[in-house]
C-alpha cells in the first residue's frame, strides 16, 4: 500500500514568521527584536492583558488580509513534487474557520487561502498538481482529525503538537512535527522534523 499524505497549512506550508512579527511590533505587542516565531510571538501576546483577543485580532488580519504577504515555506515545492513523482496522493488539511470568531471582517480566511495556493501554483498541473478537492478546510480541530482519518492518511505533517493531541487522532498514523524553530517538544510518539529536507528523507526513505 502506498503512503497517502495529509499537510497542514498554516505555518507548515504557508510561513507568516515575517508578515506576523511586522504586525506584532506596529500593534507594539512585542519589541522588533523578538524572535520571529509564531509560538514566542502568540506566548509573548498572551501575556499581555487582554492578550487572547489581540492574538486572536492579530491572526484575523494574518489568515485575511495580510496573507499575500506570506511565504511558501522551503522545501515544501520539492517535497510534494517528490510525492507525485511516486505517485502517493497529498491533501491539505487545514483547522481553519471561514470568518474571525471576533466578528467584524468579513474577510473569507478559506478564500484567502485558496487565492494565495492560486499564486503559488498548488492547483497548476505544471505547478504542484493540487485539485480543488484535495483542500479541505475544517471549523474545528476535531473535524481536522476526522478528515485525517476519512482520508485514510498514513502520515500527517503539521506544526502543532495539539493535533497529535487530539484524543480521537487516529492510530497508525505516522506523527510528523515540523518545527522550524527547534521549540521544545513536549510530547512523545512523534518524528520532529525543523524543516522540509527532514521531512522527505523520513517519509522517501
Amino acid at each position: 500500500m502506498h503512503p497517502i499524505i495529509g499537510i497542514d497549512f498554516d505555518n507548515t506550508i504557508i510561513n507568516y514568521d515575517a508578515v506576523l512579527l511586522r504586525l506584532a511590533v506596529e500593534r507594539g505587542l512585542v519589541p522588533p527584536t523578538a524572535r520571529p516565531s509564531k509560538k514566542s510571538i502568540r506566548d509573548h501576546i498572551r501575556t499581555l492583558p487582554d492578550g487572547d483577543i489581540q492574538w486572536q485580532q492579530l491572526q484575523a488580519i494574518l489568515y485575511g488580509p495580510a496573507i499575500a504577504e506570506a511565504a511558501l515555506t522551503d522545501g515544501v515545492a520539492d517535497f510534494i513534487r517528490g510525492c507525485r513523482r511516486r505517485g502517493w496522493p497529498v491533501s491539505v488539511v487545514s483547522h481553519k474557520t471561514v470568518y474571525s470568531n471576533l466578528g467584524g471582517s468579513r474577510v473569507s480566511f478559506h478564500e484567502a487561502a485558496g487565492r494565495w495556493m492560486c499564486d503559488h501554483g498548488f492547483f497548476d498541473a505544471d505547478g504542484l498538481g493540487f485539485r480543488q478537492t484535495d483542500v479541505f478546510y475544517e471549523p474545528t480541530r476535531k473535524q481536522k482529525v476526522a478528515r485525517i482519518a476519512a482520508l485514510g492518511c498514513t502520515h500527517f505533517i503539521d506544526d502543532l503538537e495539539e493535533t497529535f493531541l487530539e484524543r480521537t487522532f487516529p492510530a497508525g498514523v505516522a506523527k510528523i512535527l515540523y518545527n522550524p524553530h527547534n521549540e521544545p517538544v513536549a510530547m512523545g510518539g512523534v518524528q520532529v522534523c525543523t524543516d522540509w529536507d527532514q521531512i522527505g528523507t523520513r517519509i522517501f526513505s
